[in-house]
């Protein structure tokens, strides 16, 4: 077997694990979600939701791109790589300090009539602190240690399905339990990264301001390309719901979360990939091929998830989600293009993440959404949801299509420290 068939082989059995636990990850959130909402009803499922958002955002925003970093610097520099997982640990947890500050500052403006609803606004600030602390060892293992980073990843929302479906079974399942179990688990989540990062002799590490500079930089290079990438993922459905009616929206919703199936699935590429270029370990031609078999693999995966889905939806759409449903039919077409070009999309930022290039991933999402709010001005008025899907899929095309440009300009480099061929071969 030559040296670049059991380098991919050795990739695809990475691929096949992380993709079955971010298909198990996707699952329990979203059986939880359900049982969260049988139990809360529509009012209270609407506090809930907006909780869960702004949540999300905080994470988003406030971690600065700090998850992204430390993969990177532990992968790229692993000798380092306890120095630099105290670094970002540092960092985040000054970070979950001012979003916990602020957050309980402004939660009575978020749910200013209702005393129950800001008290969970302000656990789940207090949430987004235990996250915080802990993200720097998620993903530090996710550099290192695979398996590990499934094993934490996935532990969450499956501890948290078990709490809200216990909950449920009790009687006691309300708004501040639901917040109250994320609480938990996301707390015990980082306890277990803490614990999976000392196994792996990754703690110990001294915090350095030298190593604060460039993990500042890359971070906040890949938050430039966060904030775009949630406007083209979500502008289309917000647009839509100031323009057309509920129905209309709700038959989009259903399309473009049939077009979003594949995502899961071929994000366990880029999960992959991400960590294996930073330490490029390998020779460059190897890691040449790992990268055009990535991008291969990734689009025939989205394109056999996905385009059956297209065909079947006249039939597949009616009987799952009932007759008034009819018209997303039409919208599953329009969507299934950009719904594969996501997803190659991500996978293909990872590889440019992998390169230490995250400002060509923030410049190619801002192009697309720049193209995304354009089309849409143009195109929702006369047209409706199908404007926004043409939208939607043109965004994913230009984002795709610069990507595979910086790609194309980037040569993979091999050949790392004896510290990094080490640690390689636990990234399984």
């Amino acid at each position: 077997m030559s040296a670049t068939a059991g380098v991919l082989g050795g990739f695809a059995r990475s691929v096949a694990t992380t993709a079955a636990c971010n298909v198990a990850a996707a699952a329990a959130s979203g059986i939880a979600g359900v049982v969260v909402a049988r139990a809360l009803g529509p009012s209270l499922r609407g506090e809930y939701a907006a909780i869960m958002a702004w949540f999300a955002v905080v994470l988003v925003v406030g971690q600065l791109g700090q998850t992204a970093a430390t993969t990177y610097f532990v992968a790229r520099v692993p000798e380092r790589g306890r120095d630099y997982l105290a670094t970002s640990r540092n960092l985040m947890v000054a970070c979950g300090l001012v979003a916990l500050t602020a957050g309980v500052a402004v939660a009575p403006l978020l749910a200013p009539d209702d005393e129950t609803v800001v008290l969970a606004h302000r656990l789940m600030f207090a949430t987004c602190l235990a996250a915080f602390a802990g993200a720097g060892y998620v993903f530090a293992l996710h550099a290192v240690r695979l398996r590990r980073w499934n094993l934490v990843r996935t532990a969450q929302p499956v501890a948290f399905l078990a709490a809200v479906g216990g909950l449920h079974l009790a009687g006691e399942l309300t708004l501040l339990t639901a917040v109250a179990a994320l609480s938990a688990t996301v707390a015990a989540q980082s306890v277990l990264a803490y614990l999976l990062c000392r196994g792996s002799g990754l703690t110990g590490g001294r915090a350095e301001a030298a190593l604060a500079g460039p993990m500042c930089r890359y971070g906040l290079a890949q938050l430039a390309g966060s904030v775009p990438a949630v406007i083209t993922a979500r502008l289309d459905q917000l647009v839509l719901s100031f323009l057309v009616a509920s129905a209309v929206l709700g038959n989009y919703a259903v399309a473009a979360s049939l077009t979003a199936v594949a995502v899961p699935l071929v994000a366990a590429f880029g999960n992959v990939a991400f960590p294996r270029m930073a330490s490029r370990v390998g020779s460059a031609s190897n890691l040449a091929a790992l990268q055009r078999w990535t991008l291969l693999a990734s689009a025939a995966v989205g394109v056999c998830l996905t385009v059956p889905l297209a065909v079947l939806a006249p039939r597949l759409i009616p009987w799952v989600f009932g007759p008034g449903y009819a018209d997303a039919v039409a919208l599953v077409w329009l969507l299934a293009p950009g719904g594969i070009l996501f997803a190659c999309a991500h996978v293909g930022a990872d590889l440019l993440r992998g390169h230490g290039r995250p400002l060509a991933v923030a410049r190619a999402q801002w192009v697309a959404a720049g193209v995304m709010i354009v089309l849409l001005a143009v195109l929702v008025p006369p047209l409706g949801a199908v404007g926004a899907a043409i939208a939607s899929s043109a965004a994913a095309a230009a984002a795709m299509l610069l990507i595979f440009r910086s790609l194309v300009r980037t040569a993979p480099t091999g050949g790392l420290q004896p510290a990094a061929v080490e640690l390689a071969g636990r990234m399984r």
